[in-house]
């Protein structure tokens, strides 16, 4: 196991399961997102997605939330910073963030969070990008940004309209509207929900599931997946057809075909 530790962000690398974690790690501010962290989330989410030993990625947070949203007492100390300085300092932290973000979504392997306490405002935006959500049945979402005078970044106004259809989407951007775990789940913002206690065993459970598969093949299926939203029926036939043919020459596949036969589990190398 290896362990990067900044003031803000710990980034984990379990060796031998082939599962990356990243904490958000500024617990006493409830995970608040100010540009230190969202420099070190891209960095560290850019690792994960370039190591070829990480094969599931796993986000969480320190203390009482997962990340309450941006980092509201740096912003208001920007507010009496000359208006070039603190345009560049905003500026910064979200290309950071959709820096962290893209690589989330643009990297062929799962990434799993898991949520408890609070996610709101940049929190929601980086729930969206994961793959796969556990919750703790005490977790709360919220976009949180109308009452700041500010509009969603990280990603949200991709992700949620396509998840929770266009009406809901304005309602939770729009109204606020915070949402219970439950509310979440039935909305499919996450997967499952656990009892508070049990969420980091439940990731990791999930996360060491996704590692003993074929790591490939997931990660070929995810961008499947998120092709799907851009293209048109013909073009996404085409990418599966193209998926599926190269993945016909690799050890996945001969091993699991040959583990169907003899009728065992497969063995991806990591379990």
């Amino acid at each position: 196991m290896s362990t990067v530790t900044t003031d803000c962000l710990l980034y984990t690398r379990h060796s031998a399961e082939g599962v990356a974690e990243i904490t958000f790690n500024r617990p006493t501010c409830m995970n608040a997102l100010n540009l230190d962290m969202a420099a070190a989330f891209a960095e560290a989410a850019t690792a994960a997605a370039n190591d070829p030993k990480v094969r599931v990625l796993v986000l969480t947070g320190r203390g009482t939330s997962f990340m309450s949203g941006g980092d509201i007492h740096a912003f208001h100390k920007l507010l009496s910073a000359p208006a070039a300085e603190r345009r560049d300092h905003i500026a910064r932290l979200i290309d950071f963030t959709h820096q962290a973000v893209t690589a989330l979504r643009r990297m062929e392997k799962p990434v799993i969070a898991g949520i408890h306490g609070t996610a709101a405002g940049p929190g929601i935006g980086i729930t969206l990008a994961c793959d796969l959500v556990v919750a703790s049945d005490r977790a709360v979402f919220q976009m949180a940004y109308g009452p700041l005078g500010t509009t969603p970044e990280a990603g949200a106004t991709h992700a949620l309209p396509r998840l929770v259809g266009s009406r809901r989407a304005a309602e939770l951007a729009l109204l606020d509207r915070r949402l219970t775990a439950l509310e979440a789940l039935e909305l499919g913002i996450v997967n499952r929900i656990c009892p508070a206690p049990m969420l980091a065993e439940e990731t990791r459970c999930v996360a060491r599931k996704l590692a003993c598969g074929a790591a490939n093949a997931s990660g070929r299926t995810k961008r499947l997946l998120y092709l799907s939203l851009e293209h048109n029926f013909q073009q996404q036939l085409a990418a599966e057809r193209e998926t599926f043919l190269s993945a016909i020459d690799s050890g996945e596949f001969a091993e699991g075909i040959t583990a169907f036969v003899e009728r065992r589990k497969p063995f991806f190398g990591k379990c």
